[in-house]
């Protein structure tokens, strides 16, 4: 964290009077890890949501499910604020398989008040009394735990009361969770472990639309860097937010990089589901990850990763491959085709074809193309034109092709869904990698409705200070239950990224006319509908569009005609008896290759 950043949080804490609890507490610090961490930072309590139903505030719910990262030999210890109320409980899910429940007890495993949630579980003095569960063998790797709600994740209606952090909290007897606990004991039962416990997505009420969710959290991105996010007070009564390394998508799965109008089936990959070749969900953890988690880790359904070594950007497998299947060959019976490549990253690129030869890539007979880059397998369509509008001839010498590619290491995005307002803008500071700790941040909200009070700029994408002027939306609301302003209802999207030097790559195109050795027209065929032999076909023609073929009768008068023969005469009109034939066949050179020939047509 940077001593900026730093400076602002106490001189903040200091100004809402939280300098005495912390002054009280210090050995609470690095207890436990789940809703003491939420809370440590001043604001309100947010609690929860502990359902499967989504809405507008909740499009991706969970049933309170948190993870963590637990060693053979170690011990789970579980606590919940709903278990034993009503249908309250803890489940548990091993990366074997194995199941576990801490069942309807209203000792074993509830968290009563807030000395008990600071506190930590037993044996830290003034604990809860913790569920617990130790790590077998062959059970190392990532644990799943529900925190199940007094109603199952039944709504029954109404928000849970809005409290400050440090006021004694009561149990709604509804789908959300007031406090939580997830801790690790080490194997020799000496010491509480830390860094452990993660989420894939954070939903909450905070009860009200006017006060402020706070929490310090930390990310952790799958090419190994790490990001501090305080939420500085968001203020949404019901949210979601989690980190991805797209944002909200386009239709084709690159990254928008823009707020969305509306939480309704927004395209964004769904955080809940694993994890895919292009689409990452990065993990948010309550603590700075432990430093001894491994690169990858056992999961029920496979593996998934956690604590990397950052991946330098790259582009590897840069080839052409012509429309005929050719590598490094276009053919003008089939022109252009696909330029590939592989990246490591999101990024943009662009492509030049250098159609003149005189290294440059831009004048204005050079083809270029611009757009997104994806991680993994890339893909750019040429048509075999120049930048003219002109089909290229055969040569025989290539043309370069420079493939140069930006990449943003370190990309992380946070949309928030149905966050009403979010007046002072959340701070986030990447604290490892190039130029690190770094504040900088890019939105765009210029899709929004302009309802309540926009942000301001509306479009950042040359990147501001989060410190200095965060992505903040939303005025301060009297009315308590005021939801009317910027956010509400709507997929506001704040990102950032490492953006890395230009890599560039080289390739060559060839382009060639296709061999016609393999175009034979023939010499009979048989029009009597028996679905055999019905056309004048030429093999091969399909290869050469353009190419035009003149059919005449013995007195040399023409009887048909195509400019773009396709195979389809069928001889109508026309009776039994031998005809000639010129075939211009269209190469793409200046002159076409001339084919002469009789044809008889016997129709019975």
């Amino acid at each position: 964290m940077g001593l900026t950043l730093l400076k602002i949080k106490v001189n903040r804490w200091l100004s809402k009077g939280f300098a005495v609890a912390l002054l009280l507490c210090p050995a609470l610090i690095a207890v436990a890890e789940g809703s003491k961490e939420l809370c440590s930072n001043g604001g309100n309590r947010a609690y929860l949501l502990s359902s499967l139903t989504a809405n507008p505030s909740y499009p991706f719910p969970t049933v309170g499910t948190m993870k963590v990262y637990v060693k053979v030999g170690e011990t789970i210890y579980l606590g919940s604020s709903a278990q034993g109320v009503s249908s309250g409980t803890i489940n548990l899910r091993a990366p074997d398989g194995s199941t576990y429940t801490s069942g309807n007890s209203t000792i074993t495993g509830r968290l009563s008040t807030l000395a008990q949630e600071l506190a930590g579980p037993l044996p830290n003095a003034g604990g809860y009394q913790p569920f617990t569960q130790t790590v077998q063998a062959g059970q190392e790797g990532i644990w799943e735990v529900d925190f199940v709600s007094p109603t199952n994740g039944t709504d029954l209606g109404g928000n849970p009361p809005a409290i400050a952090v440090s006021a004694q909290w009561v149990q709604p007897n509804n789908r959300y969770v007031a406090a939580f606990d997830v801790s690790v004991r080490n194997a020799e039962n000496s010491a509480f472990l830390t860094g452990r416990v993660f989420t894939n997505v954070l939903s909450g009420i905070l009860g009200t639309f006017n006060v402020g969710f706070n929490a310090v959290l930390h990310i952790l991105t799958k090419d190994g860097y790490r990001y501090t996010l305080d939420n500085n007070g968001q203020a949404g009564n019901g949210f979601t937010f989690f980190v991805n390394n797209k944002g909200l998508r386009n239709t084709d799965g690159t990254p928008l990089y823009k707020s969305v109008n509306t939480t309704n089936t927004p395209n964004v990959q769904n955080p809940v589901s694993g994890d895919t070749p292009s689409d990452i969900t990065h993990k948010i953890f309550f603590n700075e990850p432990a430093a001894d988690l491994p690169a990858f880790a056992t999961t029920q359904t496979g593996t998934t990763w956690l604590l990397t070594i950052p991946v330098p950007p790259a582009i590897t497998n840069v080839k052409f491959t012509g429309g005929d299947g050719q590598n490094g060959t276009a053919t003008t019976a089939i022109p252009g085709g696909k330029i590939n490549f592989t990246a490591t990253a999101n990024g943009t690129y662009v492509i030049g074809i250098d159609i003149d030869r005189n290294g440059t890539f831009t004048d204005a007979i050079d083809r270029q193309f611009n757009g997104t880059v994806k991680p993994g397998a890339n893909e750019v369509n040429w048509d075999g034109m120049d930048g003219m509008g002109k089909t290229l001839l055969p040569s025989p010498d290539s043309y370069p092709v420079n493939v140069a590619v930006t990449l943003f290491a370190a990309e992380v995005h946070f949309p928030f869904f149905d966050v009403e307002r979010n007046i002072n803008g959340i701070l986030l500071t990447r604290i490892n990698g190039v130029n690190s700790p770094d504040n900088t941040i890019y939105w765009d909200d210029s899709d929004i409705d302009k309802i309540g009070l926009p942000s301001n700029p509306l479009k950042n994408t040359t990147g501001l200070s989060s410190i200095t002027n965060g992505h903040k939306w939303g005025a301060t609301a009297a009315n308590a239950n005021d939801a009317n302003d910027f956010g509400n209802e709507r997929s506001i999207d704040t990102w950032a990224y490492v953006i890395n030097p230009v890599l560039t790559a080289g390739v060559d195109i060839l382009v060639q006319s296709p061999d016609p050795s393999n175009i034979k027209p023939p010499n009979i065929f048989t029009p009597n509908g028996d679905g055999k032999n019905d056309v004048f076909e030429v093999q091969g023609i399909a290869n050469y569009p353009g190419s035009r073929l003149m059919v005449y009768n013995r007195w040399g008068n023409q009887v048909y005609k195509s400019e773009d023969y396709k195979n389809t005469w069928d001889g109508q009109g026309l009776t039994d008896g031998t005809y000639y034939y010129l075939l211009e066949l269209n190469t793409g050179a200046v002159k076409p290759k001339i084919y002469k020939g009789w044809i008889y047509i016997r129709k019975q």
